[in-house]
């Protein structure tokens, strides 16, 4: 939306890059080592907004504030993702208009402007209902079982499918549909929210997209690893069966992302063979697989 007597636009954060001061010194001078690049889209158009990046771990004033009032905490920046702010152009150059961005987010419903953090609740808590589906049937609770079972296949694939549809991160927008197929089938639609969360975590640090899906194959392993410990003791057992049944069913699918990304340069393994041994040897086969290709 745009106020033609401003000069001013609303718009969603759909990037926040940190670059050295000296880079946009030909725009705008800070007092600062760094600026923050906030790519703003207005619904007509992607522009530009330059600010101070934080200082010893505190934003600037300016900067301060906008996060303050999205509720974001004043030394994190990338919280603005996702976020609506209003930027004005002076001379040519868009900056942060604070003050309106504050009365926005002061007079925009509650419900609304929180619509995206709840939508990764639901997708939390699917998954934590898939869990302990897993967990009532191994210590024999099938009824129990069967509702939890029911309710995260009911609740995973709509939550997943309205986050990714809302989610446009550093350059990561996730097609809705295969993340909330994959949200349906159970037991793999826990590991499809624990790698959808993963993969969006990391967008949001805007640091570590190279690596995440190899780190979440070192979670794998390690809970596979887990898993059998506790299989040893009678009492734990089902905690056990859960952790292993699901970490086997993240495997295989951690495999196929990982063979996929942009860590292994031009010399990409052959997926096929890899996902296959990961589907059948789980966390053994994610281990191999680590080895091989590190």
């Amino acid at each position: 939306m745009r106020d033609k007597a401003g000069g001013r636009v609303t718009g969603v954060v759909r990037g926040v890059e940190r670059v050295p001061a000296g880079e946009v010194a030909d725009d705008v001078r800070f007092d600062a080592t760094h600026a923050v690049v906030l790519t703003v889209d207005t619904g007509e158009q992607r522009v530009r907004a330059l600010e101070a990046w934080p200082n010893s771990g505190r934003a600037s004033s300016r900067l301060a504030r906008v996060i303050e009032a999205v509720g974001g905490g004043v030394d994190r920046p990338r919280s603005l993702t996702g976020e609506t702010v209003v930027v004005q152009e002076r001379d040519g150059v868009h900056r942060l208009a604070v003050a309106a961005t504050e009365t926005h987010h002061r007079t925009e419903p509650e419900g609304y402007r929180r619509a995206h953090s709840l939508t990764e609740v639901a997708v939390v808590a699917g998954a934590l209902a898939g869990f302990l589906a897993a967990l009532a049937v191994a210590a024999g609770s099938w009824p129990l079982g069967a509702v939890l079972a029911v309710a995260a296949a009911a609740l995973l694939p709509v939550s997943l499918f309205a986050d990714a549809r809302r989610t446009d991160i550093g350059g990561w927008s996730p097609r809705p549909a295969p993340w909330a197929l994959g949200g349906l089938v159970p037991v793999l639609n826990v590991a499809v929210a624990v790698a959808y969360l993963a993969r969006k975590t990391v967008a949001i640090a805007g640091e570590g997209e190279r690596t995440v899906w190899r780190d979440v194959l070192y979670g794998v392993v390690a809970a596979f690893a887990v898993g059998l410990a506790l299989a040893a003791v009678e009492l734990t057992s089902p905690v056990a069966a859960a952790v292993t049944v699901h970490a086997w069913a993240l495997a295989p699918l951690a495999v196929y992302l990982d063979g996929g990304s942009v860590r292994h340069g031009d010399r990409r393994p052959n997926r096929a063979p890899w996902v296959a041994g990961a589907a059948c040897v789980g966390g053994a086969g994610a281990l191999v697989y680590l080895l091989k290709t590190a």
